[in-house]
């Protein structure tokens, strides 16, 4: 595991069940329970919680997230391209089809998070955990990898062209079939018993 630095979490106002606009919300908060929409957007949340909330708005492009948690959230199909993470962790979040395009992410954690379908394409990636989540059939083309870890994701059918995967360990994930650069697989760790999604690439048939 790379050493990531965690979101500060100094919440001075609380806010359950209730309906907040994404503009109206000040650094500081915890939201529990909330509906989230959005009038015209914002350009960034700073040391915000947002705990089994639900999100009318899917819009989060071009935004700055800091210190920032989202536990419990379904925030599915959700747009967050050429957004910037740094000490953001998402919690048992639902992320399926959720566009992380050209995004920065770094002190970034997704734990137990459903992420099939996904993009992070373009996207550079540095002291970011991956864990015991999905990333089924999502696409990580052309990411920069420093200090990231895949532990106990499953990765069926993920798409890594264009990547570098030297230092990458994917020996405690799960796939029967992966897409990847061989050229910039070199470094790469995986178990024997996923070497035949590996070979199957360089299109060779084992008896």
């Amino acid at each position: 595991m790379p050493k990531i630095i965690e979101p500060s979490q100094h919440y001075l106002t609380t806010f359950e069940n209730e309906e907040i606009m994404l503009e109206e919300i000040e650094a500081n908060s915890l939201l529990k329970g909330c509906q989230i929409d959005c009038r015209f957007g914002t350009r960034q949340l700073n040391e915000v919680k947002f705990e089994n909330c639900v999100f009318l708005t899917d819009d989060f492009t071009n935004m700055e997230f800091l210190d920032v948690i989202f536990a419990k959230c379904d925030l599915s199909n959700c747009n967050f391209a050429e957004s910037v993470f740094y000490r953001v962790k998402f919690d048992t979040c639902k992320l399926i089809g959720s566009s992380f395009f050209r995004t920065q992410l770094k002190n970034v954690e997704l734990l137990d998070c459903l992420l099939n379908y996904g993009t992070f394409s373009e996207s550079k990636m540095n002291a970011v955990a991956f864990k015991d989540g999905q990333l089924n059939e999502s696409t990580l083309q052309d990411v920069k990898l420093t200090q990231v870890t895949f532990q106990g994701m499953e990765l069926n059918a993920a798409d890594f062209s264009d990547t570098n995967l030297k230092g990458i360990d994917l020996s405690s994930c799960y796939f029967e079939q992966i897409n990847l650069d061989p050229t910039l697989a070199k470094g790469l760790s995986i178990r024997h018993d996923q070497a035949t999604a590996i070979v199957a690439i360089l299109g060779i048939n084992i008896q």
